[in-house]
């Protein structure tokens, strides 16, 4: 998402509602362009079109209140759509918290198949009203992200089995782990890990080399990882060795 974007985004997320020569005049593009930008909000469900403008929906309200910070790159987009493109018709999948992940649950196919299950209240927004079905763990509510967890959302976790498990990472070593800055969440990461037949790790090339504090998966407990173009010839190849496929989203296409 450029700056522009971005901005647009904490308009509406004050004022509620914008006209396109209001935009227009602020960021001395023409109407088209705004009319275009507000277009692409819309798919994401950020915004509802109106004439000459638009009014913010409630998923924008909810995610700007539990996501001050939340920005979507085009980079993240990327992942979760090659992610999201892992989930078959007829699965039980589970997508984890995380802003990544959250662009995962967007580009799921909508096929009333498919269940996610899931204890990001951000995943339940965005897929509130399509046809997936869609099953939200209990527990403990986060202070600092709209999410469950606790020793009630792993009991949980323990009557069930997924085909897949979309999950992101706040730090990672291609030889040796994936890791979360909270002993909680890597907690309940565990417990999700082992759930799953499959475990696709979503993250950028970024989070690579840099240290969290709590390891909730080694490399060789996860087959696929869904990354950007900044992970590095020697990342990818110590990925690929120890088993891993490494799929390399392009966020030109996204």
């Amino acid at each position: 998402m450029d700056k522009r974007k971005a901005a647009m985004i904490d308009i509406l997320a004050n004022a509620e509602q914008v006209s396109v020569r209001d935009l227009a005049e602020r960021f001395a593009v023409s109407g088209m362009t705004i009319r275009r930008d507000l277009d692409e909000l819309g798919k994401q469900g950020l915004v509802v079109r109106t004439h000459g403008g638009a009014v913010s929906s409630g998923k924008l309200r909810f995610i700007h209140g539990a996501l001050p910070d939340f920005e979507v790159s085009k980079a993240k987009a990327a992942i979760g759509e090659h992610a999201a493109a892992l989930a078959k018709p007829g699965q039980m999948i589970m997508v984890d918290t995380g802003t990544t992940a959250l662009e995962v649950a967007r580009h799921i196919p909508r096929d009333p198949s498919i269940t996610v299950v899931t204890t990001s209240l951000g995943v339940a927004q965005e897929l509130y009203r399509s046809d997936l079905n869609v099953l939200l763990l209990g527990g403990f509510l986060r202070r600092e992200f709209p999410s469950v967890y606790g020793p009630m959302t792993e009991k949980l976790l323990g009557e069930i089995r997924v085909d897949t498990l979309f999950i992101g990472c706040d730090g990672a070593f291609s030889d040796d782990g994936f890791y979360s800055n909270d002993l909680h969440v890597s907690s309940l990461e565990q417990a999700m890990t082992q759930i799953a037949s499959q475990i696709v790790v979503v993250t950028e090339g970024a989070k690579f080399g840099r240290r969290a504090f709590s390891r909730y998966a080694t490399v060789q407990e996860v087959n696929v990882v869904v990354t950007d173009s900044g992970i590095s010839t020697e990342d990818r190849r110590n990925l690929e060795e120890r088993g891993v496929t490494v799929v390399v989203a392009d966020s030109s296409t996204a």
